[in-house]
């Protein structure tokens, strides 16, 4: 069947989507949630733990200032695996989804990966940090940005290995991936993958994390 459109009065006309069925009618095309521009995914590299007592910033996505183009954030997913064993004693770190404002710094700037190479390219204003430059390598500078207090999207506690008998230590967490969950990001707004701990030990050095991203870009 041919691919079409038909015109709808909206002032001086506009067209909708449509698609000829053999009898010659239209029937009119739905995408759910493509608003037309750039869908885009990126995955950070495998990151290990900063021991230390004022947690570690994993990924961030940035919307810079002045951009023309809205982002909706639809997921984030979040996995761990770790060779040393950690006492139950010790509060494992927590996996915040922070929401900020101000561009993030140093670390490693990672690779946009378009969902569709014939769509939309993506937009220079949309910048993607992660916090190491290779499998396994921390990047020269730490993945640095500013946190306002409270503005937590979403947050879950990262599992831990207390014994190595046979224990995966997670299956993939994954945030705001539910039905109309995704967040926009506007100009000038962020969202920075962060893990709060005070206790070296929630964090060593022997944890792999890695970190996931999918969103959509267009023009509000």
């Amino acid at each position: 069947m041919a691919d079409s459109s038909v015109a709808i009065t909206a002032g001086a006309g506009t067209n909708i989507d449509t698609v000829t069925t053999p009898n010659g009618d239209h029937r009119q095309v739905v995408i759910t949630g493509d608003k037309g521009g750039h869908s885009g995914r990126v995955n950070t590299f495998r990151t290990l733990g900063r021991a230390g007592t004022t947690g570690q910033k994993l990924f961030s996505i940035h919307n810079a200032s002045g951009s023309t183009v809205a982002v909706d954030v639809h997921k984030i997913t979040v996995d761990l695996a770790g060779t040393v064993v950690t006492a139950v004693t010790v509060i494992p770190a927590i996996i915040r989804m922070y929401k900020v404002t101000v561009l993030p710094t140093n670390g490693t700037s990672l690779t946009k990966v378009s969902e569709n190479s014939g769509g939309a390219a993506t937009s220079a204003s949309v910048t993607v940090l992660g916090d190491a430059s290779a499998d396994g390598t921390g990047s020269a500078t730490t993945l640095t940005a500013t946190l306002p207090a409270g503005a937590v999207l979403s947050q879950e506690f990262a599992p831990r290995l207390i014994t190595a008998a046979g224990y995966e230590m997670a299956d993939r967490m994954e945030f705001f991936g539910g039905e109309g969950e995704q967040v926009t990001l506007r100009a000038l707004e962020g969202i920075v993958v962060m893990l709060d701990y005070a206790n070296a030990a929630a964090n060593p050095i022997t944890h792999h994390w890695t970190v996931g991203c999918r969103w959509e870009e267009y023009t509000p």
